[in-house]
């Protein structure tokens, strides 16, 4: 300083080289021995000092920006004072800065020890006048900002329990701005931070208040290109110099660090915010993503840090203006008694705005949709339960987005599948876990089962709409009779579900896809045309007699019949039939003659086809009769091959759908 100047002592000679080192011990002791005799013998006691309208010029010049400040209107008025132990002195100081702001102070104090109680009237200081102090440490610039205090302060220094410092009174920071100096843009701003009935204890650590206020505020959130909160880059991250390894591994706390932890008494009657505005970039996307939260207030009451009192906590505010945002329930802080019981809700989010997410992870444009949450958490004993109702209204994907991030599942086949006939969405996901595991993340978990859905969705769509409606991966399927296409009575319900299931997700679309057993629908095949024969005969019969006609599969042959229509059919067949030695056809017993027409009944691959076909579209009309699908929506298509995917427990003689 430039005061130094003043008093410096003169150099001491310097010695020569060769000096015994004796000699300089003695000096060394002679010079230790006059210092604590003059200490000793420093005294000081005068009665009164007093320093009216006072002007100190203040520069400091180790800041990486000049200090400059200027001290005005100086009043000072000590008396009593001396370096006698326990002698009480008193003090009246107050002075202006230049640049706005007052500061009085007025109380008793000692020299010997050093004690104070002191009164303090601090009146809108300007914090940027200490700017260069702190510059360095922090990547903001505060353009304005004042400080505002009184109450009681109380210094005591002891060499038994250390330097203590208390605080009783009421602090009040207004109309502060920030700018974030790497993008000169607004960070933090308020109109006022306020705490009432604030009593503070240094030793140990003691925070008492009645409340805290927060009212219009502002805060930018911004996550940077890498991936880091701007909020994590406030403070200037200075390099440590490499430490041995023995020391920079982790220690576990001592006994005396673990004491004053859980010494520290923290007790605030409420923490209060009113009229918040929270804006939000990422620019991890492009284009970046902005959402805004505005009107927030809210209510912390009764938090403490210790013991198991609840505290009560509200907060409201608006998404982007106009959704409600509402977060509600009772805390603990207190580490060892850790509870946490809140639940959170908004509604009727639009999601279009979220395109640049859509675009970049599932490959498609948002039309449009609406979010809703219904949130409900539960902490105890560092175990967490959660709800996790998620609501999507009209959720319509536009166009297709190229990205390399995107998934390959098909995410419009999974909306279609969980998207009702009224386009709405439902989710109801359930997450519990520790804390105290590392790998334990509720969103991860929230987000990893909206990923099983999709692939769900892409290998067993009808697992997925099974466990919508029932029925399970069966529905993807239905199986008939060997050489038939007639539906069962068990497949009827079948289908039943089916259409049920395509009535309540109107966005599907269903194909179906005949196949055959080439071996057993072929013997199969051949029994049914051959009781086609049989039936054809009592069909002609009924039309002889005026009765209706009928479709000739649904003639029903009885055993006591069947020998008289066998014969007639027999008779039918245009090949050469074993005759008599007259010339006339042989007389045959019926297993002869089931012989002779069974092999004569020729089964192509095209008879095959057909009732491949005859089964899907079966399958199809059945469908319909439903009234629950409409036609447009059910599509008969040509397998690529007659014979399925063979399927553990499945006959190849069926129908498969697939969903789309």
């Amino acid at each position: 300083m430039n005061l130094q100047k003043l008093f410096e002592k003169e150099k001491p000679e310097k010695k020569k080289v060769g000096e015994k080192d004796d000699i300089k011990k003695q000096e060394k002791k002679k010079y230790e021995e006059k210092k604590k005799y003059e200490e000793k013998q420093i005294a000081l006691n005068t009665n009164e000092v007093i320093i009216q309208k006072g002007k100190i010029t203040f520069d400091d010049l180790t800041t990486s920006q000049p200090m400059n400040l200027i001290i005005k209107n100086l009043d000072l008025k000590a008396d009593n004072i001396s370096l006698e132990e326990n002698n009480i002195s008193n003090l009246l100081l107050s002075f202006t800065f230049d640049k706005g702001g007052s500061i009085k102070l007025q109380g008793a104090f000692k020299i010997n020890p050093v004690f104070a109680d002191i009164g303090v009237d601090i009146k809108n200081i300007s914090i940027n006048i200490f700017q260069p102090y702190f510059t360095d440490k922090i990547n903001i610039n505060i353009t304005e900002g004042a400080f505002t205090t009184s109450g009681k302060a109380t210094v005591d220094v002891s060499d038994k329990t250390g330097t203590s410092i208390r605080y009783k009174g009421k602090v009040l920071v207004s109309k502060l701005t920030t700018i974030d100096k790497t993008n000169e843009e607004s960070l933090i701003n308020w109109k006022a931070f306020s705490i009432s009935n604030l009593n503070f204890n240094s030793n140990p650590l003691s925070i008492h208040a009645d409340g805290i206020s927060l009212t219009d505020f502002f805060a930018k959130i911004i996550v940077n290109p890498d991936g880091r909160l701007n909020l994590q880059n406030i403070i200037t991250e200075e390099e440590k110099p490499e430490e041995p390894q023995e020391s920079a591994q982790t220690q576990p706390p001592t006994q005396v660090e673990k004491s004053k932890e859980s010494e520290r008494d923290i007790k605030i009657g409420n923490i209060t915010l009113q009229g918040g505005t929270i804006e939000f970039i990422d620019k991890t996307i492009q284009p970046s993503y902005t959402a805004n939260l505005t009107e927030i207030a809210g209510k912390i009451s009764n938090i403490t840090l210790k013991g198991d009192k609840l505290a009560d906590l509200i907060l409201r505010g608006k998404i982007n203006q106009f959704v409600p945002l509402e977060i509600a329930g009772k805390i603990n802080p207190a580490k060892e008694n850790l509870l946490v019981d809140l639940y959170a809700r908004f509604n009727s989010l639009d999601l279009s705005p979220f395109t640049p997410y859509s675009g970049k992870y599932i490959g498609y444009k948002i039309e449009k949709g609406k979010l809703s949450l219904d949130l409900k958490y539960l902490i105890e004993k560092r175990n967490l339960d959660s709800q996790n109702k998620i609501f999507i209204d009209q959720l319509t994907l536009g166009d297709r987005v190229e990205s390399p991030d995107a998934t390959k599942l098909p995410v419009r086949l999974a909306i279609a599948l969980l998207k009702d006939r009224n386009g709405q969405i439902k989710l109801d996901i359930p997450v519990s876990g520790s804390l105290d595991d590392p790998k334990f993340s509720v969103w991860r978990i929230v987000l990893q089962i909206i990923l099983n859905l999709l692939t769900k969705a892409a290998t067993a769509p009808f697992a997925l709409l099974g466990s919508l409606f029932g029925g399970g991966e069966d529905m993807s399927y239905i199986e008939f009779d060997y050489g038939d296409y007639k539906i069962s009575e068990q497949n009827i319900k079948k289908i039943e579900n089916l259409a049920k299931a395509l009535y309540e997700r109107p966005s599907l679309k269903l194909d179906i896809r005949g196949h055959v057993d080439m071996e057993n629908d072929r013997d199969g095949l051949k029994k049914t045309l051959f009781l086609r024969k049989l039936k054809t005969q009592k069909l002609k019969e009924m039309i002889k007699k005026g009765e209706k006609a009928i479709p000739v599969d649904d003639v029903k042959i009885e055993p006591i019949e069947y020998e008289k229509y066998l014969k007639m059919a027999y008779g039918e067949e245009k090949f050469a039939k074993p005759r008599t030695i007259i010339g006339t056809v042989k007389s045959l017993p019926p297993q002869e003659m089931e012989k002779l027409i069974y092999t004569h009944i020729d089964v192509t691959d095209n008879d095959l086809r057909s009732l491949a076909n005859q089964r899907a579209m079966s399958v199809k009309e059945m469908l319909l009769k439903t009234e629950k699908v409409t036609i447009d929506r059910v599509f008969i298509i040509e397998p690529e091959s007659l014979a399925p995917e063979k399927k553990d427990k499945i006959k190849d003689s069926r129908v498969d759908f697939i969903l789309k």
